[in-house]
């Protein structure tokens, strides 16, 4: 098991990212969800890349089941409704110079002329509050040339659904004063949206909540601890004492006992805040007579003479919400952990 670093997120660039998407006045404003790709590509050329490009764009994320990051919907350029799907807050438009959608975004996108390898983006282009991306093709090797460029498109748009979970989930600002009062209850900061709530308990335990808009619906729990020893440095077996722990708070610290089953090879050491961090994932179920259930990630934190223990679970019982925002979510406030030193 190898060590990963991470370090702090630009959330300056998220709420620019945002910020580039609210403006614009004279356009409609896009319509659909961030994660739903509209891919224009004609129907001969999808025929032979459409497999491979829903594979590649529409990864899955273990949740309770396999849940896809992204929705992809493709449509031809010369289709009767191109005109609403063009109206997306997410289109990828792939074709060689001279196409016309192409042109239109490498327009907004300030770019010259066009050769194949190339992505860009431009932002409002048939819409306000909208991102296009641009995939130049070359027209002597159209099937090539766009499953080469594949992997990074992926990766672009991986990043631009981030930048916006994490602008959007700041809109409300960061709660200085939630964050006063959790490093002095248990040691550790954190940078928190307004929209959360905090609850100090006994033990030096707090728990950082947001159950908006209804808790039937949605819930986001992070509950921290900190507990004496062993001290900073990498711990072998720090995957198992989050386990350990995780267990030992379950049927303590929430309404309905809960049960966890461990994902199967999720286990991670990180670096974190510049502190030795073990990670695990996996689901956790209510005991009780309510079949409510979901997907957690649990941390510790190795500071200088404590340890900082963190359990963030998610539930989101509707098949039509994506939980893979609200994963980034929490994976975001758990990313800006540090030790209070």
């Amino acid at each position: 098991m190898t060590w990963q670093i991470r370090g702090p997120k630009k959330r300056l660039f998220g709420a620019l990212f945002v910020a580039v998407l609210a403006a614009g006045c004279a356009l409609p404003g896009a319509m659909g969800q961030f994660n739903s790709l509209i891919l224009v590509i004609p129907d001969a050329l999808w025929e032979q890349v459409g497999e491979m490009t829903v594979a590649t764009l529409e990864p899955t994320i273990f949740t309770t089941r396999d849940d896809r990051k992204f929705v992809v919907t493709q449509v031809d350029p010369q289709a009767p409704d191109i005109v609403n799907l063009l109206a997306w807050k997410q289109v990828i438009v792939m074709a060689p110079p001279g196409d016309l959608n192409l042109e239109k975004i490498a327009s907004g996108a300030d770019r010259g002329e066009l050769a194949s390898p190339d992505m860009f983006r431009a932002f409002d282009v048939w819409a306000r509050n909208q991102v296009a991306t641009g995939v130049v093709l070359d027209p002597a090797r159209e099937v090539a040339s766009l499953l080469e460029q594949l992997p990074a498109l992926a990766e672009l748009v991986d990043e631009d659904y981030r930048r916006y979970v994490r602008g959007k989930m700041f809109v409300s600002g960061v709660d200085t004063a939630l964050a006063k009062a959790l490093e002095s209850h248990v040691g550790a900061t954190a940078m928190v949206p307004k929209v959360y709530t905090l609850t100090l308990r006994a033990g030096n335990i707090a728990v950082i909540r947001n159950d908006n808009p209804d808790p039937s619906q949605l819930i986001r729990s992070i509950l921290v601890q900190r507990v004496p020893g062993p001290g900073a440095g990498p711990v072998p077996s720090a995957t198992d004492s989050v386990y350990a722990w995780r267990e030992s708070i379950d049927d303590v610290q929430y309404n309905v006992p809960q049960s966890v089953t461990p994902l199967e090879g999720s286990d991670e050491l990180l670096t974190v805040g510049g502190a030795f961090t073990a990670q695990v994932r996996g689901t956790w179920k209510d005991e009780g007579s309510f079949p409510a259930a979901g997907p957690f990630i649990a941390r510790s934190m190795q500071c200088d003479d404590y340890t900082i223990f963190i359990d963030a679970w998610l539930y989101s019982p509707s098949p039509r919400r994506s939980k893979y925002e609200y994963l980034l979510q929490l994976e975001e406030i758990l990313d800006s952990f540090s030790c209070s030193h």
